[in-house]
């Protein structure tokens, strides 16, 4: 029998683990992106070299192919197409409308509007005219965002009106569009939710901590769970998630949300038709004790999946996900672990080696690395965390300023 083909949009580092699942289920894997040494090329069972951002070109090489399916993860550069060729073609997945929202923060913020999802006040700017406009009827700070970018790009957060006007042109520079958003920079705590929609309706929703660098725009470094502090407030989360879905209508599809509590509510900040990055999908499937690659698999597949995540409350698994950075910037001359991977040390690995170039972090595409860990309780994870870190040593020759 011909195993069933599915299309992986994406070849980079992150998306190996979603191909390797896919081939683990026996299914025909493609990988597909743009010209490059990509590791996801060499894992997959073939490669397609396609421009992943253009949904008519994936559109035509899915009927090439004759795929029975089309999947990606940890960002957002695919999921357009994903989302074009699963409605043009019927497959399970993000619907195009709902892809074509959430990867516009100017849409999204509308669509939550027209379902009273509880977010940030905003204002769409296409000018100077425009910022000057939102000086006058938002309340500093805010934040400036270019609308189709991700992980930090083309967004600054603004405490005064000259810095709004300072940060505009970066910000355009940023940008496929002629606009962008200014929103109120909430002042609350931030977290994420990973969830996943069959059907229309949520199988699990999972809060996460998130720990962020404190760089303008602040970005993630890492997450745990569970949150015991957020307990109090599901109910409201569970709204939350559920009304994005009515905005976006989400059939079938994993979810990521940046949300924020703040003075008792539950804002939602932004929510992408993917799960997320930053080791996320490996903290969920840690927790609930699945393969979380695989069940993005299945669900892009047309399986059911709810029956995986029914793993009581009380056997569910404490874990910690943290990105690593370096100390100082210049040339690796070594990189010494300090400790084994095994038991609750779940992942200690690195994507810099002897000789290359490291920057103190500006953003997420400066890691070097990443530690998952799991334990007992919160404070076992902790501990162990803590003691990983101690004992990793990157030795760096510093570049000469002269």
């Amino acid at each position: 029998m011909q195993k069933q083909k599915i299309m992986i949009l994406g070849a980079s580092y992150s998306l190996v683990p979603l191909i390797q699942a896919a081939r683990r289920l026996g299914y025909y894997t493609i990988a597909t992106s743009i010209p490059g040494d990509y590791p996801g090329f060499s894992v997959a069972d073939e490669s397609c070299c396609c421009d992943i951002t253009k949904p008519e070109e994936i559109l035509q090489a899915a009927r090439k192919y004759q795929i029975d399916g089309i999947a990606t993860c940890c960002m957002d550069v695919g999921l357009r197409s994903q989302g074009y060729v699963a409605s043009m073609l019927g497959l399970p997945g993000p619907n195009w409308e709902g892809a074509q929202i959430c990867t516009d923060k100017s849409r999204m913020k509308q669509a939550f509007q027209q379902e009273k999802v509880k977010t940030a006040a905003y204002a769409k700017v296409y000018s100077r005219d425009d910022l000057e406009k939102v000086c006058e009827t938002l309340r500093f700070p805010v934040i400036i965002k270019a609308v189709d970018q991700m992980g930090g790009r083309g967004i600054a957060r603004c405490d005064t009106r000259e810095a709004l006007l300072e940060a505009y042109p970066s910000t355009m520079s940023a940008t496929d569009k002629d606009y962008c958003i200014v929103e109120e920079f909430l002042t609350g705590t931030m977290f994420g939710v990973e969830a996943m929609v069959e059907q229309g309706r949520p199988v699990y929703f999972l809060p996460v901590g998130d720990e962020l660098h404190r760089k303008n725009p602040f970005f993630l470094m890492g997450h745990w769970t569970p949150c015991e502090e957020l307990r109090p407030y599901r109910a409201q989360i569970q709204e939350q998630i559920e009304r994005v879905i009515r905005a976006y209508g989400v059939v079938s599809s994993p979810m990521n949300f940046d949300m924020m509590l703040l003075d008792g509510e539950i804002y939602v900040i932004e929510a992408t038709m993917r799960a997320g990055a930053t080791c996320l999908p490996e903290l969920v499937g840690l927790h609930f004790g699945v393969n979380y690659y695989e069940m993005l698999i299945r669900l892009c597949m047309g399986e059911r999946v709810g029956q995986y995540f029914q793993r009581p409350e009380g056997e569910r698994v404490p874990v910690i996900v943290k990105q690593l950075e370096a100390d100082a910037a210049g040339i690796v001359e070594a990189v010494i672990p300090g400790t084994a991977v095994g038991g609750d040390l779940v992942d200690l690995s690195f994507n810099i080696k002897r000789g290359d170039t490291v920057r103190l972090m500006e953003n997420g595409r400066d890691r070097i690395g990443q530690v998952i860990v799991k334990g007992d309780t919160m404070e076992s994870c902790e501990a162990l965390l803590a003691e990983v870190l101690e004992r990793i040593q990157i030795k760096v020759k510093v570049k000469d300023e002269n």
